[in-house]
């Protein structure tokens, strides 16, 4: 099998010789003389024996008597290839070409191969036009020529207009002389998430952010096994989910599934596969999850797609169901391999890895943005030199977009004793031109305002302004929930919890917001059994202006409030309204009743009994703060609910 291996070639290269209509500036084998031939034969027993030094010395001696008898010159390229001696291949495919103004097709796609793999653009190109010339009879060659010419016109533009890339090394509390890769951060960079191979046992590791450093990896208890590999894998935006790649585990349905786990109580839970339809029984991989986790994009290799290897998504339902996946699609997935896909925490920006789009050859790293929720706009490689002769692997990039995290060699990069490169994990600043909308994120910490001990609760998120429910979700068993926000928006929050009075807030994300100024807030929950004669904001109430007419947006708030009393059949409450101290008092005075009456009876019309409801007004009587202000006046102006008895 070696010997066929490393023969090959030279075996090809006689059979297109033997095809050849030979013209006046070479000989072939039935034209040289005996001498001649009687080198040549030697070579060929050599080669034979795999004896290939003197195999070269031979067809050497062949040369020096015939210098323009191709079939030596093919056998000597044959060899020089054969030993990834690149250089002399290269000479001696340059000498046939001298010799034989049409060369074999062969020729020009070899010597075009060996100048791409090495990144000589310019010279693989002319190469390439040439093969693309002549009669092909392998449409699969073809296909590949065509590529790699356009690899090599996209390279030599790309290397004009070099991107910015100064990538850093992180700490040696995350990289070792193990191969480490496939980093995934959280959403407050403060959770680190990473393979590492240690006698070829692929396990995940994770490291958390302690002020001004990264702690020593340990592995990911409750996750890893000890007979199989964990690798591949996304962590959730609060960095409480792990999803996950595992192969040839008991239970599986292919070669590789995908697994789920979810941080509880301190602890990783038993990983359980997402099973059909996600995994198949052939291979699924390297998942991503969305900023709000009801998302998953992943690689497969299962029927149905466009090439050899697909990136796919499928969407979780309300009752917690994945849906079938539905392949992405062009343009993002080719005839060949897509995969290693990052949806960034904006929604919008899709990063991925290619070797079927133009780039500088190998796989590539590529990013697309959203244009609807089914379809993707061209994908735009990420340039050079991010992108290199070589493959290039994942990266994830932060909720700023202006750092991503990847897969590298570098000088400490050595190879282990199997021969495994070293490879580690670093960061490095994102040039603006292929930077994701940078956003922020919303985290609550919920207690009970007597205990302070940590509260399960129904946390809601309302876009105000397009009027769409924006988040629906639960916070963990410590009380916190985190939640992607886009930058300069107005959010309207309600929390609930069974037993305790909701809490309304309003937010505006703003544009200075970013991963170490983010919006976080603490929320203590009153229990409504101690809420007798207390006052409660109504914060997402809105009015169309000058009106006691209910604006759409404020069927969240309104939701809440129904659902509490709903929840509590004996509870009476009061609606009040508040002004400020434009206009008359007295106008002031029936604004806020007409605008605490809207509410009650909206409240009404959804169910709550009337004798369950009253309302008030108070009108500019009751300010929280001075009215000289815009922003004082907005806080004045507002609608709350007391509770009058249980």
């Amino acid at each position: 099998m070696i010997f066929f291996q490393r023969y090959f070639f030279t075996i090809l290269f006689i059979t297109i010789v033997q095809n050849l209509v030979f013209s006046q500036g070479y000989v072939g084998v039935k034209e040289v003389d005996a001498k001649t031939k009687k080198f040549y034969d030697e070579g060929q027993k050599s080669a034979m024996a795999q004896a290939f030094g003197k195999a070269k010395s031979s067809y050497r001696k062949a040369l020096e008597i015939t210098p323009n008898f191709q079939d030596a010159m093919i056998e000597l390229a044959g060899i020089y290839f054969s030993q990834k001696n690149e250089d002399s291949c290269v000479y001696f495919l340059n000498a046939i070409k001298d010799i034989n103004p049409k060369p074999s097709a062969r020729v020009y796609y070899t010597l075009a191969t060996l100048y791409y793999n090495r990144g000589d653009y310019e010279l693989a190109q002319v190469e390439l036009q040439k093969y693309l010339g002549t009669d092909i009879k392998s449409a699969k060659s073809a296909e590949d020529a065509k590529l790699k010419l356009a690899n090599c016109v996209f390279a030599i533009e790309a290397k004009k207009k070099p991107r910015l890339f100064s990538p850093i090394r992180l700490s040696d509390s995350i990289n070792t002389y193990r191969p480490e890769y496939l980093p995934s951060i959280s959403a407050d960079e403060e959770l680190l998430v990473f393979s590492r191979m240690i006698d070829r046992q692929e396990d995940l590791y994770y490291s958390q952010w302690n002020k001004d450093h990264w702690s020593r990896a340990q592995p990911l208890e409750g996750v890893n096994t000890e007979k199989y590999n964990e690798a591949g894998h996304c962590v959730s935006a609060d960095g409480k989910t792990i999803v996950f790649t595992g192969c040839n585990m008991p239970g599986g349905l292919g070669s590789c599934d995908l697994y789920i786990s979810y941080f509880k109580n301190g602890r990783w839970t038993q990983p359980a596969n997402l099973d059909s339809p996600i995994n198949t029984p052939g291979w699924e991989s390297q998942p991503s999850l969305s900023a709000d986790g009801n998302v998953l994009y992943f690689s497969s290799e299962r029927p149905g797609g466009y090439g050899l290897r697909d990136i796919w998504h499928t969407e979780k339902s309300a009752s917690g169901r994945w849906s079938t996946p539905k392949n992405i699609g062009a343009p993002i997935n080719t005839t060949r391999n897509d995969s290693s896909p990052f949806i960034h925490a904006d929604n919008q920006t899709l990063y991925f890895m290619s070797d079927g789009l133009p780039g500088m050859g190998g796989t590539d790293l590529f990013f697309s943005k959203r244009i609807d929720t089914e379809h993707w706009d061209v994908p735009i490689n990420l340039g050079y030199p991010i992108n290199t002769i070589g493959n290039e692997g994942a990266l994830v990039v932060n909720i700023d977009g202006d750092k991503a995290y990847y897969t590298s060699t570098g000088a400490k990069s050595l190879q282990d004793k199997d021969g495994l490169e070293n490879t580690d994990i670093y960061s490095f600043e994102l040039d603006k031109e292929i930077r994701p909308q940078s956003v922020s994120f919303f985290k609550a910490l919920v207690l009970d305002a007597t205990s302070s001990k940590p509260i399960v609760s129904g946390v809601k998120i309302t876009d105000i302004q397009k009027n769409l429910s924006f988040y629906n979700g639960n916070t963990s068993d410590d009380g916190t929930a985190l939640v992607i926000m886009p930058k300069g928006d107005q959010y309207g929050i309600q929390i609930s919890a069974q037993g305790y009075i909701f809490i309304s807030e309003s937010v505006k994300i703003p544009d200075s917001a970013n991963v170490k100024m983010p919006y976080i807030s603490t929320y203590k929950m009153e229990k409504i059994g101690n809420s007798i004669g207390k006052t409660f904001p109504m914060r997402n109430i809105f009015f169309e202006s000058g009106s006691d007419q209910l604006s759409s947006a404020s069927n969240a708030e309104l939701g809440s409030i129904f659902h509490m009393m709903k929840e509590n059949p004996d509870i009476v409450v009061q609606i009040d309204g508040h002004t400020d101290n434009i206009g008359g008092e007295k106008d002031n005075l029936l604004l806020s009743q007409n605008r605490a009456k809207s509410v009650m009876n909206e409240l009404i019309k959804r169910g709550i009994p009337a004798k369950k409801i009253q309302y008030k007004g108070f009108g500019e009587s009751k300010p929280l703060t001075n009215n000289a202000t815009e922003n004082g006046r907005q806080v004045n102006r507002r609608t709350e609910f007391t509770i009058i008895s249980l």
